[in-house]
């Protein structure tokens, strides 16, 4: 067998998922990302008398919590060949990982593809639980016979008929133990099922290493692939169900948590277990390559290990979990400086997460520098510890982060400070981010688990870069990018933009109502798929509705409205805060500009949603950090995308300080604007003019094509060219400091006035709006003017920035960046471009175009007047492209009461998806012409019959549901009270039955001598038991306990109850007989089979609802004691 080294690269091809409020991996992965908390409490069933929160007992649960598939577990024997009547009885994990396996296939495209079928096996990590398939086997025999004993030794009387009916109804009310059922019974047979429903040749067998079960079958099956003995492999983890004694044994070691499952919380106390399945398809990466699959990842590695002669068999031990991460590595050749993720063991246990931060410290070192560089999560929780099934759940969430270049986020409301995680160079990662990586190495990530009983494994992922931008050469100003492969985005965003169109308003309405006729009939409509149906429609006609809706109902409501005010024969025009637009008759709406902001708009976290969703935002980012890797100590995304836990006060206010220094601020403002604009180009918006506004005139040169830059490589050399620019002159103490201002709500004379009285020590920096100018000056000076403006009525605050551009005293700088422009080959654009240092668009001559953008930096802004000129020429829609939405505002402003429409691309009050849909669904009632194709780009969207009258037919039967409970022994009320009623037509008039519920305390009757009876066949072969009202009674004798009292010590479970734990007997309150209250033979069998069912509750619950039907209290029969 080969060994696994650094050459060895094995490709997941293919992904299948069902955990807790999951039902396949797209919605796992959605799950993921909006923080669905899937942990919830069971059925009251569930647990029924086995739950008490306040009980340290064993065989009681103290919590309900746990992350349950519930309605999810959809199985349909008859799609695989299966006959129905095998499945009731028998593994939920037999079935629901025949049908994982199978759809695992599906996804990585094989379903009709051919392979090699000999060549390609199964590896399954599972461990051996409780389940119904045992519990089924074990009530059919052993506790039907059991329960029928106990039955004889309570009422010798009972004739054979009465037993066998007994018998007969106890089995009905369990699934049937038949032949079909065995082969679930038998633990490895699982995979054994998958190789036969699938024709799979290759080997097939389970692997059990408790949580670490799913990452070594995953070993084992790249060993398969290594070795060469098979070409495919599927591995993964099943834990389909997680019964009540289950948690009984978790409860025991008080390894549950009362609450929540919260790994490196402050709250953290406990895990909380979760069922689930999923599987990875795998191939050599170079057999994937050829083959053409879709490769999710490339596993590196995988490194296990022992934890050897720790505390105890489930305490964790430091050096085997260190052993394993330093194996993984080492075999890999990976450099652990290289891992931008971890996907931590993280259950919840405190003790348990102490050590594996010490692990990681041990491996990753201290923290270098003052900002952590790697994201920590657990998806535990989210779902809940799966146990075998845990470390596949976290290789699915970690494939589909480097996929799609995510880091997910975990739930953690407060981070532990004794893990003192300030220290290391890990952060807690609380919110889905975009996974922003401009280093040569690929996006490579690691996985924990850590097993009980000392067996740890840990795996490294790394991206797949066979495709994808970042590869090849920019679409940069409206310039077509060649067509590349992108990874299926998220399905089911958080707001989608549905558009209506019709001839007139009556036809409009018409097609509102039928779409709403339709959800109402089925309810199961995708809001994702409707609106893409939608977009594919005839969306040209005049009258024209557009909504934003977070869902259907929402969608509902919404249209409902629409209808109500469409109804009404004046309205034209509609415009709501909550996201309806229509508009009746398109009209010519005139010419269109795009505003590029400068500094001050970028804002921590900008565009961080469209990152997710829109690829080419992303790769924005991606390429300014690519640009500085190397030379910066920190990437700007670092100060752009903080993290959102593990930094310090100190550090936290360091941070949003440099993204304000003139290197990052540029940085941000020039990547966030085109990469907005990239976007607008792709949604099909055009416009006749482009504005930039201070450093945004940076990003407008090169958006509009009068800077011409061809590729990827000379535009990182033409941003590096000009941050050294910087650098050389913040060096040579070239940059004119001081302080801005921004003033508002003044009249201009008094901002005249005060210019002239400070006699050149103060500039008037940018005329942005009649409401708003900056002013610049001298620190003091600008304190002291502020006190003259609010003395004055007007509002004003110092800006975050210190330079003194846009004045004459930036001359000397604006000279010095002129051998930068002179690099640059500019000439007329494909789009006109306007200046705001001379409100005219900027000249063809590429000597007179360096000229023009070197004098804006040492210019006043002269913002209000360009846009003035703009509307002048036509220019009656203007939209911000970048970060914030301050243009906008400045616009609206300026051109206050006059025909115009200012929309921004970006604001910090709503979410950057939700405001792309609202600017286009604006430019939609408007009649511009977009293209709605990349909202649904690389989505799984699909049409949506549109025709009322046959939508009815489309609507899918729901599949069978597998039952995950454990059968339960019951008898139906009405064969309980038959019985009943024989029993009593046998019993004596002044007879009694023993109470419904037992004493849990068994007092044993004494022999002579002192001796006490230790089981129910000692009892009944020697005490001298009468036959039911012949004779007098056995006297029952009190007993002193002096040493604890141990019953059924034969039995497979026995039970010490301990002298404290005895109630006092009092004399008169012992089982002395009386004329009054008769005892016979049969109360003291009850009280003996009492203890037996306390002992073996877990297996025989059903038992005592057997016995109380049958032998009711008394009071239930005559009304008195």
């Amino acid at each position: 067998m080969n060994k696994i080294g650094s050459s060895t690269n094995i490709a997941i091809i293919g992904m299948s998922a069902l955990f807790p409020g999951a039902k396949n991996l797209c919605a796992y992965w959605e799950n993921i990302l909006n923080k669905v908390d899937a942990v919830e409490d069971a059925p009251d069933e569930w647990a029924g008398a086995y739950f008490d929160p306040n009980s340290t007992e064993s065989g009681r649960i103290y919590t309900r919590k746990g992350g349950f598939l519930g309605k999810l577990a959809e199985f349909n024997p008859v799609e695989f060949g299966i006959m129905p009547n095998s499945v009731d009885g028998g593994d939920p994990d037999h079935f629901l990982s025949l049908k994982l396996a199978r759809d695992a296939i599906a996804d990585a495209g094989y379903t009709d593809k051919p392979f090699n079928r000999e060549k390609t096996g199964i590896i399954l990590g599972r461990g051996t639980y409780i389940n119904r398939g045992f519990v089924t086997a074990l009530q059919q025999s052993m506790i039907v016979d059991q329960t029928l004993d106990l039955l004889c030794q309570l009422h010798p009387t009972l004739d054979q008929d009465t037993l066998n009916s007994i018998r007969q109804e106890l089995k009905s009310s369990v699934p049937p133990l038949a032949a079909e059922i065995i082969p679930t019974l038998v633990p490895n047979v699982v995979t054994g099922r998958i190789a036969n429903r699938l024709d799979l040749m290759g080997p097939n067998y389970v692997a059990d290493a408790a949580c670490s079960s799913s990452l070594i079958a995953v070993e084992l099956a790249m060993n398969e692939l290594i070795s060469g003995r098979c070409d495919m492999m599927l591995a993964g983890g099943v834990q389909a169900a997680t019964p009540a004694p289950i948690h009984m044994l978790f409860c025991l070691l008080g390894a549950l948590s009362h609450g929540k499952i919260r790994p490196f919380d402050t709250s953290g106390a406990g895990t909380l277990l979760g069922e689930g399945v999923g599987f990875l398809i795998l191939k050599r990466l170079e057999d994937a390559e050829r083959d053409g699959d879709r490769i999710y990842a490339v596993l590196k590695g995988v490194g296990t290990s022992s934890d050897g002669k720790a505390l105890g068999l489930l305490a964790p031990r430091l050096e085997g979990e260190v052993l394993a991460l330093q194996r993984a590595y080492e075999n890999s050749g990976i450099d652990p400086d290289t891992i931008g993720l971890i996907e931590a063991h993280g259950t919840g246990i405190p003790l348990g997460e102490q050590t594996e931060m010490q692990t990681l410290n041990h491996v990753f070192g201290q923290r270098q520098g003052n900002f952590p560089r790697c994201a920590l999560g657990s998806v535990k929780s989210m779902i809940g510890h799966c146990i075998p099934a845990a470390g596949v759940a976290s290789l699915i969430k970690t494939a589909l982060a480097l996929y799609h270049k995510v880091l997910p986020p975990m739930l953690c409301d407060e981070v532990n400070p004794a893990l003192e995680i300030e220290k290391t160079p890990f952060y807690i990662n609380t919110e889905a981010r975009p996974w922003i990586h401009g280093e040569q190495t690929p996006r490579r990530a690691g996985i924990n688990a850590f097993g009980f009983g000392g067996i740890n494994a840990h795996a490294i992922l790394e991206e797949y870069r066979g495709w994808g931008l970042g590869t090849g050469d920019w679409g940069l100003g409206g310039n077509s990018q060649s067509e590349i492969e992108q990874p299926i985005t998220i399905t089911n965003w958080s707001t989608e933009l549905l558009i209506f169109s019709g001839n007139s308003k009556q036809d409009l309405i018409a097609s509102i109502n039928n779409i709403q006729q339709i959800l109402q009939i089925d309810e199961s409509i995708s809001l994702a798929n409707l609106a893409y149906t939608l977009s594919e429609a005839n969306t040209q006609h005049s009258h024209r509705l557009a909504v934003i809706a977070k869902n259907v109902p929402e969608l509902q409501t919404k249209l409902k409205q629409a209808l109500e005010k469409l109804a009404d024969s004046k309205c034209t025009k509609l415009q709501t805060r909550s996201g309806i637009y229509y508009t009746a008759g398109v009209k010519k709406s005139g010419k269109t500009a795009f505003l590029f902001p400068g500094e001050g708009s970028q804002y921590p976290n900008m565009l961080a949603d469209l990152c997710l969703y829109f690829p080419k935002v992303r790769a924005w980012f991606d390429l300014s950090d690519e640009t500085f890797a190397g030379i910066w100590e920190n990437p700007p995304s670092r100060f752009i995308f903080p993290s959102p836990t593990g930094l310090t006060q100190e550090e936290q206010k360091l941070g949003e300080n440099q993204l304000y220094a003139m290197d990052v601020a540029t940085e941000a403002v020039f990547t966030g604007g085109m990469a907005l604009d990239e976007l607008l180009h792709d949604f099909g918006i055009k416009c006749d003019v482009m504005v930039g506004h201070s450093t945004g005139e940076h990003t407008a040169l090169l958006a509009s094509g009068v800077s011409r830059i061809k590729g990827k490589k000379q535009l990182i050399e033409m941003k590096r060219l000009l941050n050294q620019s910087y650098k050389d002159l913040e060096a040579t103490n070239s940059v004119p400091k001081g302080a801005l201002l921004s003033v508002g709500a003044i009249e201009p004379d008094f901002i005249k006035t005060l210019l002239n009285a400070y006699s050149g020590r103060l500039h008037l920096a940018m005329d942005n709006c009649p409401n708003q100018v900056v002013l610049f000056g001298s620190k003091g000076d600008i304190d002291e003017a502020a006190n003259q403006i609010k003395e004055a009525g007007g509002i004003c605050m110092q800006l975050p920035f210190d330079r003194a551009t846009h004045t004459p005293l930036f001359e000397e700088m604006a000279s010095a960046l002129r051998s930068y422009y002179e690099k640059l080959d500019m000439s007329a654009g494909h789009t006109s471009l306007y200046s705001c240092a001379t409100c005219t668009e900027f000249p063809s001559d590429p000597e007179t175009i360096r000229d023009v953008a070197i004098k804006q930096w040492s210019s006043r802004v002269r913002f209000r007047e360009t846009i003035e000129n703009l509307h002048e020429e036509g220019v009656r829609t203007f939209i911000e492209v970048g970060p914030s939405s301050n243009l906008t505002g400045f616009v609206d402003d300026i051109l206050r009461n006059r025909d115009y429409v200012a929309i921004p691309s970006n604001t910090q009050r709503k979410s950057g998806l939700e405001q792309i849909q609202l600017l286009l669904a604006r430019l939609f009632v408007m009649g511009k012409e977009i293209d709605l194709a990349p909202l649904y780009k690389n989505r799984q969207v699909t049409p949506v019959n549109l025709d009322v009258t046959t939508v009815q037919n489309g609507i899918k039967k729901p599949s069978p549901i597998l039952d995950l409970t454990l059968p339960i022994m019951q008898l139906r009320p009405e064969f309980a009270q038959s019985i009943q009623e024989k029993f009593h037509s046998q019993q004596p008039a002044d007879s009694h039955f023993a109470p419904e519920k037992p004493s849990p305390l068994t007092v044993l009757p004494s022999l002579e001598g002192g001796e006490i009876l230790s089981s129910p066949r000692e009892a009944k072969e020697i005490l001298p038991f009468p036959s039911r009202g012949k004779g007098e009674p056995a006297e029952i004798q009190t007993m002193a306990l002096n040493q604890p009292l141990q019953t059924f010590e034969n039995s497979a479970v026995s039970s010490e109850v301990s002298l404290e734990e005895v109630r006092k007997i009092d004399a008169q309150e012992s089982f002395a007989t009386s004329s009054e209250t008769p005892v016979f033979s049969d109360d003291i069998r009850l009280a003996v089979v009492s203890a037996h069912f306390d002992l073996m509750q877990e297996f025989l619950a059903s038992q005592g609802r057997v016995m109380t039907s049958l032998f009711p209290n008394p009071t239930d029969n005559n009304g008195s004691e």
